[in-house]
């Protein structure tokens, strides 16, 4: 499976970090917090720690006590007990109310009526105590961290990295006010105005983007379902889910599936997909959007049919959770011959803009391939609100119901929308994201894409990771068909993201006649995070 570096070991993050060094021992110096093991051996993940437990064996010492009080401290005592729980006892007023935009909200709580809204948005918690455990990982709960003669650093075991969210590792409890702001909001700032330095922050930051994500555009993405059954035959998978009390069940259709000893690599197509996959060997996965959230009705479907018609969430972010489902029943299905730790996901247009928000809420997904989703998907809305050919804002919140249905109390005050869509593409970061466009389409609005792309390789920069991000144009075919010279790009990054093989080049962004200047839609820098 494939590592990703910026992962924190959840059981070093359950015990709290380990002391560096011991008063009592003569032997060489133990180095075993995050930044040592980075200043010494240039990572910090399993192999790292795998090496300074062979450098420093039998060494008779126990965790440093942890620091309640560090906001790092994912079990401190200001953060909140259950990491799933919205409730806040300073609990203010809705960021999307149109009288008062910018105040500070619980981002869990999706519970009160939006002003303006018709989303009436009853509260969904997730299950505290049915927690989805994939591969071999546990939980923070779950870890069991003792005293012992023998000091021994807990790599990550292969399923520790390889989960759909990190809510329980980083639980956000509220959302601070945003002010507006006629430029991009900052990725590398947290909600209490620090920094980000580290990829270890950045998996936490990502968490408090998802939240305003949902909580201003999206809607909520229930998280943990208490049971996710699949059962598979004749190239069909089907996707048992019980939540809340209720049960609910669809199936997709698997094409060129390997073995339950032998599994392939995946793409989940949104009704299929759009893409070329010939003479790539890849099992592909035709996943329905209308069997989870008819995107023509809001509140119907079988999303809906467990969590409610008045639920927060739009049709994109129940697609996501549908895309979740289909992996969590992959995971307990090998009969399917799917290979869960090499998937992708893709869609054109409208559904386009449903892969990327599925794709940016799972991170379960090594390769993320929107195609031609212009507005809602990688686009950003304040680039799009300046580009005549781009679909704005104010009509993209009504044409269905893809967002929550507040986000139109943002039609036309572009600037106080504490959120952009650098956001949802840079939630992809370090995974790999290549972006499909199509050049001279009115309502595409190559322009704002191209800004969205420009801001969004800042996130995969400053992770060490402009190599996995790629923003291509073609022009001259028509909406949702493929373009030939975009062939050797997507067999570059299936071959690579999916068989790994990391010869392949990946890693550009064309303008191809549009342009960015940097300090017209930035006022933030990019660190290099160590």
């Amino acid at each position: 499976m494939k590592k990703r570096k910026w992962i924190i070991p959840v059981a070093i993050v359950a015990a709290g970090f380990w002391a560096c060094g011991d008063d009592n021992n003569t032997a060489s110096t133990e180095c075993v917090t995050e930044q040592c093991l980075i200043d010494k051996y240039g990572e910090f993940n399993a192999d790292s720690a795998n090496a300074a437990n062979q450098q420093n064996p039998g060494n008779d010492s126990a965790a440093a006590n942890q620091n309640p009080d560090d906001p790092n401290n994912p079990l401190g005592q200001n953060n909140p007990e259950d990491p799933n729980n919205p409730q806040d006892p300073n609990q203010p007023e809705d960021p999307n109310n149109p009288q008062n935009p910018n105040e500070p909200v619980s981002s869990s709580d999706t519970g009160a009526q939006q002003p303006g809204s018709s989303d009436a948005n009853q509260p969904v918690e997730s299950s505290s105590s049915h927690h989805h455990h994939w591969g071999s990982s546990s939980s923070v709960a779950d870890s069991d961290i003792s005293s012992s003669s023998e000091k021994e650093i807990i790599p990550p075991t292969p399923g520790n990295d390889f989960k759909e969210h990190f809510r329980d590792e980083c639980p956000v409890a509220s959302i601070p006010k945003i002010g507006s702001n006629p430029k991009l909001p900052d990725p590398f700032t947290a909600f209490d105005g620090s920094k980000v330095t580290t990829k270890a922050q950045w998996k936490c930051r990502r968490e408090e983007i998802s939240a305003l994500l949902e909580e201003v555009e999206l809607g909520e993405k229930p998280r943990n379902p208490e049971k996710v059954e699949g059962s598979y035959s004749g190239g069909s998978l089907k996707v048992t889910v019980t939540d809340k009390g209720k049960t609910i069940s669809f199936s997709v259709k698997i094409s060129g599936a390997g073995t339950k000893d032998a599994p392939k690599p995946a793409i989940i197509g949104f009704s299929g997909g759009s893409l070329d996959y010939s003479g790539l060997n890849i099992a592909t996965i035709s996943f329905n959007p209308d069997d989870v959230a008819p995107e023509k009705t809001r509140g119907s479907g079988r999303f809906y049919d467990i969590y409610g018609s008045n639920h927060s969430a739009g049709a994109m972010i129940a697609w996501a959770w549908g895309v979740s489902r289909v992996i969590d029943a992959l995971e307990k299905t090998p009969e399917a011959g799917i290979d869960v730790h090499h998937l992708g996901v893709t869609g054109c247009s409208r559904l386009g803009k449903g892969a990327a928000v599925a794709g940016a809420f799972d991170a379960r997904i090594a390769l993320v391939i929107p195609q031609e989703s212009g507005s809602g998907g990688a686009s950003n809305w304040r680039s799009a609100a300046k580009d005549s050919e781009a679909q704005p804002l104010s009509h993209a919140c009504q044409e269905a119901a893809w967002f929550r249905s507040s986000l139109c109390n943002y039609g036309n005050r572009i600037n106080d929308l504490p959120t952009d869509h650098h956001y949802l593409t840079g939630m992809v970061a370090p995974r790999a994201l290549l972006v499909l466009d199509n050049t001279g389409w009115v309502w595409l609005g190559e322009g704002a894409s191209y800004a969205n792309a420009m801001s969004t390789v800042e996130i995969f920069k400053a992770l060490g990771a402009e190599k996995d991000f790629t923003y291509s144009k073609a022009a001259n075919h028509m909406h949702c068909s493929f373009p030939a010279e975009n062939k050797d790009e997507l067999t570059a990054f299936v071959k690579k993201y999916l068989f790994d093989d990391k010869t392949q080049n990946t890693g550009k962004i064309e303008a191809k006649g549009v342009s960015y200047n940097a300090a017209d839609w930035q006022d933030w820098t990019t660190p290099t995070l160590k």
